[in-house]
């Protein structure tokens, strides 16, 4: 049975048209790599601008609470940080020991 519409297709064309898809894509993959390189490097700058921060023993300070070991059934809108604490030793690399007032005070 013969179809009603029947169509020669220029097969060139057709390759031109396959090859130049291909480059447009190759090129809008090199452009997402500059921009993830740029944003990478922005992201390392702006690490290396954080100062590290140094406590001393007395100082009062907050703790944040993270949400894995926040109590069961707690709110979206609770408070994220909690305390104050007194820092009562230093326990290594950005570690302390940490008291509250109270028990600082023997109450």
């Amino acid at each position: 049975m013969p179809t009603l519409h029947t169509e020669e297709v220029n097969w060139d064309q057709n390759v031109a048209q396959l090859r130049l898809a291909q480059d447009l894509s190759e090129e809008r993959w090199r452009q997402v790599l500059i921009r993830i390189t740029a944003y990478q490097q922005q992201i390392k700058v702006a690490h290396h601008k954080m100062k590290p921060r140094e406590f001393q023993i007395g100082d009062l300070v907050l703790m944040h609470i993270i949400r894995s070991t926040a109590k069961r059934n707690t709110r979206k809108l609770r408070a994220n940080w909690e305390g104050p604490y007194i820092i009562v030793a230093k326990e290594g690399k950005g570690s302390y020991t940490l008291a509250t007032p109270d028990e600082v005070l023997g109450k």
